[in-house]
């Protein structure tokens, strides 16, 4: 499959960015596809750190926007998006979140968690790193890795709210991760395959509407589609992001079968989507080279 990444984008990866693989349990399963052709990547430039640069034997891309050759796209954040004043319930997931730095770059890139969740930081580097978020809602923490450290550090006590925060590296200013808080289980993060997995324990069966994301794409204005599930399952229409949403604002992103739409980034009481913060209106202004 051609990518727009680097092959060492790595699918295991994802499946700890909050990505379960379909089985027979009770899920909410689809397919994120990019509709229209990708920006062109950009190439990452390491030249700052001949450490870094000699990690590589081939160019590192940008991952904003990783997409395969079908249009499979991923590192997508697709969840149940609560209705208004209400909550959803559901157990903490007990397996952490771990974000390595490897190569000089944060591997996944786009990771989703729950508020409780330990999230914890991991350096397979020989060298130096630092792991500093750009939280708002959330405390903020910068911490140095100066060497390679397989245990890591857990910074899950520091994420308290929910909230979409980037996390740096200010040594290594190309180095960036999108972490996704939740107040509840229910979302998944799409594979190299397009594919999502929500799991459902804990979920009422009934009608809901999904939050999808994507850090350049779908930054400011997310989309939404409505799903209903029934016996603790769901399958979703193929998810059709527009790989120009200025252009698309106002089209429906699926075919007549589906319901996705760009959703109004405000909802009716004014605040901003499910998961918000000023720190998300950075990282997107970021994501889009503003």
């Amino acid at each position: 499959m051609k990518l727009t990444v680097a092959a060492l984008f790595a699918a295991a990866a994802l499946s700890v960015a909050g990505f379960a693989a379909p089985n027979a349990s009770a899920q909410i399963t689809g397919k994120v596809m990019l509709q229209g052709e990708p920006p062109q990547p950009q190439e990452v430039n390491m030249a700052g750190d001949p450490k870094c640069a000699a990690l590589h034997a081939h160019p590192i891309m940008d991952e904003a926007i990783v997409a395969g050759d079908k249009g499979e796209l991923a590192n997508v954040v697709v969840s149940i998006k609560p209705a208004e004043g209400k909550t959803l319930k559901g157990e903490v997931p007990k397996k952490p979140v771990v974000i390595d730095q490897k190569g000089c770059q944060y591997s996944p890139h786009v990771v989703a968690m729950m508020v409780g969740q330990d999230l914890v930081f991991t350096n397979s580097d020989t060298f130096a790193h630092n792991v500093h978020s750009l939280a708002f809602d959330n405390k903020q923490f910068n911490i140095a890795q100066p060497f390679k450290d397989e245990k890591g550090s857990d910074r899950g006590a520091d994420v308290k709210t929910p909230e979409r925060f980037a996390v740096k590296c200010d040594i290594h200013p190309w180095m960036l991760v999108q972490v996704n808080a939740f107040d509840h289980p229910f979302f998944a993060v799409s594979n190299e395959k397009g594919e999502f997995s929500i799991p459902t324990k804990g979920l009422p069966d009934g009608k809901y509407e999904l939050e999808i994301w994507q850090e350049k794409l779908l930054a400011e204005t997310p989309m939404t589609q409505e799903v209903e599930v029934k016996g603790g399952k769901a399958k979703v229409p193929d998810i059709k992001v527009p790989a120009n949403p200025d252009k698309d604002k106002k089209a429906d992103a699926t075919d007549a079968k589906g319901d996705t739409k760009l959703a109004s980034a405000k909802t009716k009481s004014g605040a901003c989507c499910s998961v918000k913060s000023k720190a998300q209106a950075i990282a997107s202004a970021a994501a889009q080279g503003k």
